[in-house]
């Protein structure tokens, strides 16, 4: 495998993903605020279920960084990045 040490491309990359977390968090706390996702789910406007629902994704990415070692170093990382890859597009449905 080649090494790559371009270390400005690695991290404008670093950002980009953190970038993109944050606009799925925030983008979140946005719909959460719609009369049509508090019609269609029925979700109270009660500030802590609000902020309940906002907070599981930070959760469960926590979740799956200190579970994630665990499981690459028992299958792969290859097989542990598909089981995460899987797990997200169920989570999306």
């Amino acid at each position: 495998m080649k090494k790559f040490y371009n270390v400005y491309f690695l991290c404008s990359f670093i950002t980009l993903g953190g970038g993109l977390f944050g606009f799925d968090i925030s983008s979140m706390s946005g719909v959460l605020g719609t009369n049509a996702y508090t019609n269609y789910f029925r979700v109270g406007s009660g500030q802590y279920k609000q902020g309940a629902i906002t907070c599981a994704m930070p959760f469960g990415s926590l979740v799956g960084a200190l579970c994630s070692s665990f499981i690459a170093d028992k299958y792969s990382r290859v097989t542990a990045v598909q089981f995460s890859s899987i797990l997200w597009i169920l989570g999306s449905m």
